[in-house]
């Protein structure tokens, strides 16, 4: 199983219970969740100016992602979402910090 972010946009805490269905639906386990609470968007969705930003830590396999996400789609489910896989995440902060590395040398070296 791999373990992705997703973030998430819904006008209501139902919208949540039934993204959890879905993901339980596709055999994924929910390991974290961290709610940012009510904000109010940047340009309206669907008529709506506020919505309820939700970050969850997920695990599923690559396959049945796939799925999940094009019944997300098709069903609207929350208004707006992003996932990411996690592995990359990590990947992409240690090249960040190696730059740092090689951009301090430099300076030092000058």
């Amino acid at each position: 199983m791999n373990t992705y972010e997703i973030t998430f946009l819904s006008t209501e805490k139902k919208e949540s219970e039934n993204l959890l269905k879905l993901l339980e639906s596709f055999s994924g386990v929910k390991k974290s969740e961290k709610s940012w609470g009510k904000r109010t968007l940047a340009y309206p969705i669907d008529k709506k100016t506020e919505a309820e930003y939700n970050t969850w830590i997920v695990e599923l396999t690559r396959e049945k992602m796939s799925d999940f996400k094009k019944k997300l789609n098709f069903e609207n489910i929350v208004m707006r979402y992003l996932i990411l896989e996690q592995s990359r995440i990590k990947v992409n902060s240690k090249t960040k910090s190696k730059t740092k590395v090689k951009e301090t040398e430099k300076s030092k070296t000058n």
